[in-house]
């Protein structure tokens, strides 16, 4: 693919994207249409590390081609504030936008872009799988997705009540409050369960998203370390495409 295909897409996938309206659940927690276009083209900048993350998976086919869509769906992640009660909090805090990517042999990816500190929004993980996109494209009109990453749940949020998109009966916020309480209101950070580092707490030193291929769920989270986190991931993703391009010039 040409470099100038390239830079069509991604313009074209951003075009797109500030046409395109945020739901009203990701505009009261402070996510713009620009922020969206913004997350995407972090993500559609990367067609040549997508390359090498398919070409490096261990069901690998051969060389491809990548095609990064041209959506970028809003995630939230079960919030400490609303686990504790904290009058007036939501029920997830806004954790990254998932951006769907496909290779030319049908495998797909899913890139999360995350804002970093100063304000630029970066990808921050590729994971196997479109499980994020998956479950966005069930939400109704107007309603957040919501990962409760300790048990691997998907809900749909909207009018106050939380609707389990794997099956299930909907819940109020208020009746869920009181269940993710009675579950995790004793493992957040600085609590005795999370200092012993016991499987399902809070764990600020573990992984904070989940995989996103269908595998097991991360085995602790909280939102408050998530720009730390990510950002090695990006240092990462980000030496590892520099050191690609000065081989291949030097090639």
């Amino acid at each position: 693919m040409s470099r100038r295909v390239v830079v069509l897409a991604v313009l074209t996938g951003a075009a797109l994207l500030m046409t395109a309206p945020v739901s009203g659940a990701a505009q009261s927690a402070g996510i713009s249409s620009a922020d969206a276009a913004a997350a995407h083209t972090a993500a559609a900048n990367l067609q040549d590390t997508l390359v090498r993350f398919f070409a490096q998976a261990p069901d690998s086919r051969g060389p491809v081609t990548v095609r990064v869509a041209p959506d970028a769906y809003p995630v939230y992640e079960l919030s400490a504030d609303f686990v504790t009660g904290k009058p007036g909090a939501a029920p997830g805090d806004f954790a990254y936008f998932a951006v769907p990517a496909q290779a030319s042999d049908g495998r797909t990816a899913t890139l999360w872009s995350v804002r970093g500190d100063d304000g630029a929004w970066q990808v921050g993980n590729i994971a196997s799988g479109d499980v994020e996109g998956a479950y966005a494209r069930q939400l109704p009109a107007g309603a957040q997705l919501l990962h409760e990453p300790q048990v691997d749940a998907w809900y749909a949020v909207r009018d106050g009540r939380l609707t389990p998109l794997d099956g299930g009966t909907a819940v109020t916020v208020a009746d869920y409050q009181r269940t993710v309480g009675a579950r995790y209101a004793d493992k957040l950070p600085g609590s005795a369960y999370a200092r012993n580092g016991e499987a399902g707490g809070y764990d600020a030193t573990s992984q904070v998203m989940p995989r996103g291929d269908g595998g097991p769920a991360a085995p602790s989270h909280d939102t408050g370390w998530v720009p730390l986190l990510i950002l090695v991931g990006v240092l990462a993703v980000s030496g590892a495409g520099y050191v690609f391009h000065l081989r291949r010039h030097a090639a």
